[in-house]
């Protein structure tokens, strides 16, 4: 079994290693001196003039060649790693396993790293190697793979990061060329109109023009060395890119290949596996919080006991006053308070009662008023009733009456017609009287004036 180290193996960042980093600026240095030592046995007017007219711009062409180096050992190990990445096979790098189905997840993890350790130096050295060899360690800590793209970003990410800090002093060196150009300037046009001497104009003219070429020049050198700085930078930060997306590629294909998927285990695994989690945490946390309560009572306790052993008494008579005093007067505010809501209430429930009753007196009254329409009403109703059925019985007497009255008519008439019909006239004309005489001791004087009028 391959010894699994507990933190990620790092391959290749020339960022994490101090040694090639003070390696790479020495030899920055170095690469400057023989330039000058170039310069100075073979005499060039121009590189002298730019290069030599002022220690800023010196030290201007040292951080050039600097940025320069590392530049140079950057492409060199991303080609390396590059051809790397292509010349080793996915049949090179995938584990030797007589049965995956039986295996779970870190057994398959460990006899891979123990096949990724068999390779050669060269192979085993390579940013490839190193991101399989941290991931499956990774996964065999775990004991499942149900985390593995989590840790495909986390690892991509972070090798990112670090391919870009690894040209940080290359960005500082680019930025700060030109700012030592142009503090040259400065100095060199102080420098040069603090030692002027007009005695001689001519002189004295021809010295504050070399002076200004000499200052100027170191801004115009700062400026190209950040610019082909730039240029150098860009390819190189480009491969590197290309690098790390052609690692993040092949790794994630190779893990994806011979590591059992993650939802193997079926939703009801995941779901059980989230629960012993989740119940782990709890207990964890149950146990914490019992852990703290038990520590702080038993503090208090002691302390309690502590100070009541050295008071005695005295102690509880005092914090009973203290109570008593801090407690009496709250209650005494409430209770008045109390008394005061109670009160309130009292008036606002009596007022309200007298305002139901007046409305309620309001209401008697009227209804008493209806009550005595309605019996008003009710007599009149009646009388009207005892009047109609008079009315009904004078009606029907005065039928009777008129029926009389025909029957005489035709009985005067009757004889009228005969010769000895006057007994007979007599006698209807006695009928007739009595009669009329009936007739108008019972009807109204409008009633019986029409039948007179008809008699008659």
């Amino acid at each position: 079994m391959t010894a699994i180290s507990d933190s990620p193996t790092t391959h290749s960042s020339g960022a994490r290693n101090p040694l090639r980093t003070i390696a790479t600026r020495s030899a920055g240095v170095l690469v400057a001196g023989v330039f000058y030592l170039t310069l100075h046995l073979v005499p060039f007017a121009p590189a002298q003039r730019y290069f030599l007219g002022h220690p800023v711009a010196i030290g201007a062409t040292i951080l050039f060649c600097i940025a320069a180096v590392s530049l140079l050992t950057k492409w060199i190990t991303v080609r390396r790693e590059r051809r790397l990445c292509e010349q080793i096979s996915d049949a090179v790098l995938a584990p030797n396993l007589t049965s995956i189905a039986n295996q779970d997840v870190g057994g398959i993890c460990s006899e891979w790293l123990q096949s990724l350790s068999q390779l050669p130096v060269a192979a085993h050295g390579s940013r490839l190697v190193g991101r399989l060899e941290e991931l499956l360690q990774r996964q065999v800590r775990r004991g499942n793979a149900r985390q593995l793209a989590d840790d495909l970003r986390e690892v991509s990410g972070r090798d990112s990061d670090d391919a870009h800090d690894s040209l940080q002093l290359v960005r500082i060196i680019v930025w700060a060329i030109p700012m030592l150009g142009f503090l040259g300037t400065v100095i060199g046009i102080t420098q040069t109109l603090g030692g002027l001497d007009f005695s001689d104009g001519t002189a004295a003219v021809d010295r504050l023009k070399s002076g200004l070429y000499v200052a100027f020049d170191t801004t115009a050198l700062g400026l190209v060395l950040s610019v082909v700085a730039i240029f150098l930078q860009f390819p190189v930060e480009q491969a590197e890119q290309q690098l790390m997306a052609l690692i993040d590629r092949r790794s994630g294909e190779l893990l994806a290949a011979h590591l059992p998927d993650p939802a193997a285990d079926g939703v009801s695994g995941q779901i059980a596996t989230l629960c012993e989690g989740v119940l782990a945490a709890v207990q964890q946390s149950l146990g914490t919080q019992a852990e703290l309560w038990r520590e702080t009572i038993d503090g208090a306790h002691q302390h309690w006991q502590t100070v009541v052993a050295a008071t005695g008494t005295e102690l509880s008579d005092s914090i009973g006053q203290a109570v008593g005093s801090a407690i009496g007067p709250a209650l005494a505010n409430h209770t008045s308070e109390l008394q005061h809501i109670q009160q309130q209430g009292v008036e606002a429930i009596d007022g309200r009662w007298q305002q139901w009753q007046l409305a309620l007196s309001d209401n008697a009254r009227i209804l008493l008023a209806h009550q005595q329409t309605l019996v008003r009403q009710a007599e009149l109703l009646a009388d009207s009733q005892s009047r109609a059925e008079e009315l009904v019985t004078l009606q029907q007497t005065l039928d009777q009456n008129l029926e009389r009255l025909e029957t005489v008519n035709r009985s005067l008439d009757q004889s009228l017609n005969s010769t000895a019909g006057g007994e007979g006239m007599s006698e209807a004309v006695r009928v007739l009287a009595r009669a009329v005489d009936m007739l108008s001791s019972q009807l109204p004087a409008s009633p019986v004036s029409t039948p007179t009028r008809r008699a008659a």
